[in-house]
């Protein structure tokens, strides 16, 4: 056996295998000997963040658009740093595996007062507190560093949520055998064939006669089945509907597009397509209080075909287990039977937006999103923050081949800058537009120096309204609580390695300005953009006015 190669080559193998070819982290000095390994790699990339939060944020993002991304980080201080932007991962099935750069074996076995440590000898603390947002974990030593690498990264793969490694820099040095099996080989199909057989015979009884409206959400785009699900819509005439947290997985340009669902926020014509249909087909749908505006949805659950992660449902009758895969595809084939299917008819046109400012007038958020979505085409990642951002993109329509995230279930504000980062990196191919508040930037601002460095070259449209506007539209509407320090965001960039030749800073008061800075920014591929846009403190869009007024 080649010494050279050792139980570090064998762990970032593994991740190059599993679809990464970034890694993201801080060094520290529990993790440096083993940084050698990417940065000797031909296979993976060392990508430095300003800290581990925000480098957890980027490998979310990077895992959304590749389906798997690795962070490195030190014991203790780095990982705890973290564990917040894993938590959101885990919350939104994103697949990021977490490297820990821990102690060497000797000093945890003497249970020696080390630093990054609590000082009592014990080592196993931090690995206990990432259990509930990890789908695996395991502690490297020599006698299991292949089994449990596997293990993890196959876990983490499978279920779309976090994994964690401990891996002290002694350990990462000693020699181990190459793979020899494929990571895939264990990825078996969950589903029972007499499940399946007996859901298709359940849909077959159900289907026929009933007005139908499909609703799609998260799980499709996690499970990457944007292409199976938008094949059946091509070969039906169903109308359909997302909800926020599934936004551009179907054309939103469609006379078929109902709108986003919302609860008791929607919109007249999709809440009537929803609500009064016969037959609700909800494919990869998770319901949450932000996206339902607080759990109001009206649906009988006696009308819904549910298909489901690992499992389908038809008026709460469970067929298990049957992967989503299998259920679409199953779908698929009884409505294009032959048999009678009634698509529900929408109750009304939406109309194409008109602008209620003039051009010369300050901008107003039931403009803002309408103008911004304009300006969006196919090229386009867009990264909405949970707050202004989110509410105002989810409630317009957005062209055909956008992609649009938000992160409506763990709501972690600032998270969209490192996640659209690591987006950037993950699909170069894309532009990335940013959608951030003032308030949300100003907790991972300092990623944008890595932007810059990595010239990712996006769009970074800053609503600039004195504060939280989210939490001024729930409680304390005039409470200086839910002010912010005034900072001057035009020399953000600079702050932070921008120049001429790299950024370019743009600032609009009227709608006028904003279309004119938008196609500026359209227009600058080869630099960063910051566009900065005044809006007044107390106007929000419509679709948070409603969802607050719920969840209060």
């Amino acid at each position: 056996m080649s010494q050279q190669y050792t139980i570090a080559d064998y762990l970032f193998d593994r991740i190059s295998e599993a679809g990464a070819t970034e890694v993201f982290g801080v060094p520290g000095d529990y993790n440096l000997s083993f940084l050698d390994n990417i940065i000797e790699s031909d296979k993976l990339r060392w990508v430095g963040n300003t800290n581990e939060l925000n480098a957890g944020y980027a490998a979310d993002g990077y895992a959304r658009e590749r389906g798997f991304a690795a962070m490195v980080t030190t014991f203790g201080v780095g990982e705890l740093s973290a564990i917040n932007a894993t938590a959101g991962s885990y919350a939104e099935y994103a697949p990021v595996l977490h490297v820990v750069g821990a102690p060497t074996m000797a000093q945890q076995d003497a249970k020696r007062r080390i630093h990054h440590s609590l000082g009592d000898g014990v080592f196993n603390h931090f690995i206990k507190m990432v259990e509930p947002v990890t789908v695996a974990r395991a502690h490297i030593t020599p006698e299991n560093a292949a089994s449990e690498i596997d293990r993890v990264i196959r876990l983490t793969l499978k279920k779309h949520r976090p994994g964690y490694l401990m891996l002290s820099p002694d350990v990462a040095k000693m020699p181990i055998y190459p793979p020899t099996t494929k990571l895939d080989d264990s990825q078996e199909n969950i589903t029972s064939q007499a499940a399946l057989t007996d859901f298709k015979q359940a849909l077959i009884e159900f289907l026929p006669n009933k007005t139908t409206t499909l609703m799609a959400d998260l799980m499709v785009h996690r499970l990457g089945l944007q292409n199976q699900l938008k094949a059946l819509i091509a070969d039906t005439e169903i109308p359909y509907t997302t909800l926020s947290w599934g936004k551009t997985l179907l054309d939103e340009q469609s006379e078929r597009w109902a709108g986003t669902y919302a609860g008791v926020a929607s919109r007249p014509v999709v809440k009537d397509a929803v609500e009064n249909c016969e037959c609700l087909i909800k494919v990869g749908v998770n319901y949450t209080d932000t996206t339902t505006a607080g759990f109001s949805q009206d649906i009988d659950e006696k009308v819904v075909v549910d298909l489901h992660y690992e499992r389908a449902s038809i008026s709460g009758q469970n067929f298990a287990p049957i992967s989503l895969k299998d259920s679409l595809q199953t779908l698929h084939e009884v409505l294009t039977s032959g048999i009678k299917i009634t698509p529900k008819a929408l109750s009304g046109q939406v109309h194409p937006h008109e602008q209620h400012g003039d051009d010369n007038e300050a901008i107003r958020q039931d403009d803002l999103w309408h103008i911004i979505a304009d300006h969006l085409d196919s090229k386009h990642l867009v990264f909405a923050d949970q707050g202004t951002a989110y509410f105002g993109i989810s409630d317009v329509r957005l062209p055909e081949g956008v992609t649009c995230y938000g992160q409506p279930m763990w709501g972690s504000i600032g998270y969209t800058l490192p996640a659209s980062l690591g987006a950037s990196i993950a699909s170069p191919n894309k532009r990335n537009v940013l959608l951030i508040g003032d308030g949300s930037a100003l907790l991972t601002i300092q990623e944008m120096a890595v932007m810059l460095k990595e010239r990712t070259n996006p769009i970074i449209v800053l609503i600039n309204n004195e504060g939280y506007a989210v939490e001024r539209a729930i409680h304390g509407e005039n409470q200086h609580y839910n002010d912010i320090p005034n900072c001057d965001w035009q020399v953000m960039p600079k702050a932070f390695g921008g120049n001429d030749d790299n950024s370019l800073c743009i600032k609009a008061k009227t709608a006028g300005e904003l279309k004119a800075g938008l196609k500026k920014a359209n227009e600058t591929t080869d630099k960063l953009v910051m566009l900065e846009v005044i809006t007044d403190k107390h106007d929000i869009p419509p679709l948070l006015k409603d969802i607050s007024e719920s969840l209060k």
